[in-house]
């Protein structure tokens, strides 16, 4: 199963924003919404506070085609608004080498950098627990 998170705030860019006249800024923001229009992954641009941002959370049975478009939908638009910021946790318990950890992928400065999640992983024991241990610390009534 895949389970993937993700969230970017989109800012045109993380220089002073004085420095570039508003059709500057407001290209890169449509730069930003063709290449969401261009997607057809379920992705929108929405607004809070006048900011625009993306939330995304996708949970297919495995991992598909989508899951690798999502990733560089985020890793298109942070290089065309450098000033986004923003994090996809993914979850893919058939992938080889990290099936048993979050992969996490951070975003900003118009760079996209990989990492292993350590809070959360590995997912077993750190958040699940093994099939072969009991189910649930019945101790403290979990």
């Amino acid at each position: 199963m895949i389970e993937l998170h993700g969230w970017l705030s989109v800012s045109e860019t993380f220089r002073d924003e004085d420095l570039f006249s508003q059709e500057e800024l407001d290209s890169i923001i449509l730069k930003v919404k063709e290449i969401i229009f261009n997607s057809n992954c379920g992705i929108d641009l929405q607004y809070m506070n006048g900011i625009p941002y993306i939330n995304t959370a996708f949970f297919p049975n495995h991992r598909t085609k989508e899951v690798d478009n999502i990733i560089e939908i985020y890793q298109n638009i942070s290089k065309i608004a450098t000033g986004s910021f923003g994090i996809i946790y993914l979850r893919d318990d058939e992938d080889k080498l990290y099936y048993n950890q979050f992969q996490v992928y951070v975003f900003k400065k118009g760079n996209c950098t990989f990492k292993i999640d350590t809070d959360f992983s590995p997912c077993i024991p750190t958040i699940e627990n093994d099939t072969d241990t009991p189910k649930g610390d019945y101790k403290n009534g979990i």
